[in-house]
């Protein structure tokens, strides 16, 4: 009697084809980032993102890789590498592909509330703030 096989396991992979030489238009840096990013979804998120899903929970130790992937604020100038759109919404579409909740925290960390006081806030404010979150330092809170 044979194992029985999951149905459909390579549904989510990534196919590493570029259609349209969207690579052109991306520093090697960019590029690399979406590479780690890929990487991390296809090695680390599919794997075992099912059963956070099932259960109901939140893959905390892959929200806090981000900073390690070099993703966090990156579009953010002056206090990340000052990416172009295009470049972040690749690695968003990576996350997303990996996890929605991936991207959505992403989005909202970086996207709404650190664009928010890059926009909007004092040079103190963005002093203060913007280094510990593009690194998702909690302890700064406290500060």
């Amino acid at each position: 009697m044979t194992a029985p096989t999951t149905p459909y396991t390579e549904l989510g992979e990534a196919l590493g084809t570029d259609f349209f030489s969207v690579r052109d238009q991306f520093t090697d840096e960019q590029w690399q980032r979406f590479a780690d990013t890929r990487t991390f979804v296809d090695s680390e998120v599919l794997p075992d993102i099912n059963d956070y899903w099932e259960r109901a929970e939140l893959p905390w130790h892959l929200f806090r890789r981000l900073p390690e992937l070099g993703v966090v604020g990156e579009d953010i100038q002056g206090y990340g590498a000052g990416w172009s759109p295009l470049a972040l919404g690749l690695v968003h579409m990576e996350l997303h592909r990996g996890d929605g909740s991936l991207g959505t925290f992403l989005g909202v960390h970086a996207g709404l509330a650190m664009k928010a006081i890059a926009m909007c806030g004092s040079e103190e404010q963005k002093q203060r703030w913007l280094p510990a979150m593009s690194t998702m330092d909690s302890s700064a809170r406290s500060r």
